[in-house]
């Protein structure tokens, strides 16, 4: 089991798409293209006129942030429908895999970027489905999640527990759709802190 997992990492980091220059990192933080990226992730294959109703832009503005991501191979033209009246894409299946110094002022920026525009996206998910909760069937209200944790962890504790999260929702990736499914947005996070507050000294004797 562990050598087919390792196998199966293996080919993903083989054929992801590596980024070490800030600025590339951060043309793929927009907006409109994370929501593209997420959306193609799905499986589905969607026009660019879809697309531009996910990012709020127009069919052509959106056309052009498609061929960008074509460039990076994180899209691509599917096959043509058969009213051929419009193509659509669909994604190809590479992984974005930052390669950022974040100890250097410009990819830590970078790479901050990135970070912010996800838990934008994930922000407007959530208060998005809160607003509307009234109209959502109870069993979904009763599904939505959100919980926060303040933990003293060491720093291999922070990773061990970073993994553990991811290892849970990996049975769900890239599944097909099963009947009674909808699409539900998973955002995992270990951060530390950066606290003024004085690490817990030894308890009293």
């Amino acid at each position: 089991m562990s050598n087919r997992h390792d196998q199966e990492r293996a080919r993903q980091d083989a054929s992801a798409y590596r980024v070490e220059n800030p600025r590339s990192i951060r043309a793929l933080a927009h907006p409109a293209r994370l929501a593209i990226i997420d959306a193609l992730a799905t499986g589905e294959e969607l026009t660019a006129t879809q697309c531009a109703q996910l990012t709020g832009l127009s069919p052509s503005a959106t056309a052009y942030h498609l061929k960008l991501l074509e460039r990076y191979g994180l899209a691509e033209p599917a096959p043509p429908r058969p009213d051929r009246r419009e193509r659509p894409w669909r994604a190809t299946g590479r992984q974005i895999q930052a390669d950022l110094d974040i100890s250097a002022p410009a990819g830590a920026s970078a790479a901050a970027a990135v970070v912010a525009a996800h838990i934008d996206m994930t922000r407007a998910i959530a208060v998005e489905f809160t607003a509307a909760g009234h109209a959502e069937p109870e069993q979904w209200r009763d599904a939505a999640a959100l919980t926060n944790a303040d933990l003293w962890l060491t720093a291999d504790e922070c990773q061990r527990v970073g993994r553990e999260l991811a290892a849970v929702i990996a049975p769900y990736r890239r599944r097909t759709r099963p009947a009674g499914t909808r699409q539900v947005r998973v955002m995992t996070g270990v951060v530390p802190r950066r606290s003024t507050r004085p690490e817990p000294g030894p308890p009293p004797a």
